[in-house]
């Protein structure tokens, strides 16, 4: 793994994630408090991009199918229970998640060198 810069300072806000790359890998990254955090921009259950997905107190939503993850561990906190926004009872969650567990997302510590941020990737 190579130290790659993702952002500045400047780019990233507490109100959305910044897509960006490292590495020809796709990276969603904010800031979380006075933390800089990052995650793989591909969802573990379809491996569909996150970066439109709602994202508030530190969590992003899949905007596919309601899986959420904290940006600052990846670890899943809600694992598929919508389709496109719309929520799903019991049943059609466990269909729409085809057998697949929950799974959490990739994550990357994110190291500040005066106003740029890096992650190994």
């Amino acid at each position: 793994m190579a130290k790659t810069k993702i952002a500045t300072t400047a780019d990233v806000s507490t109100d959305k994630v910044l897509k960006t790359n490292a590495n020809g890998q796709s990276v969603l990254v904010a800031k979380v408090g006075d933390k800089y955090c990052a995650i793989a921009n591909k969802c573990p259950h379809l491996g569909l991009p996150m970066a439109k997905g709602k994202f508030e107190n530190g969590v992003v939503t899949c905007p596919f199918h309601g899986s959420k993850f904290e940006i600052c561990t990846g670890k899943n906190v809600e694992w598929v229970d919508s389709v496109v926004g719309i929520p799903l009872p019991g049943i059609a969650k466990k269909m729409m998640a085809m057998g697949k567990v929950p799974t959490d997302v990739a994550s990357f510590a994110v190291t500040q060198e005066g106003a740029d941020l890096f992650i190994d990737a």
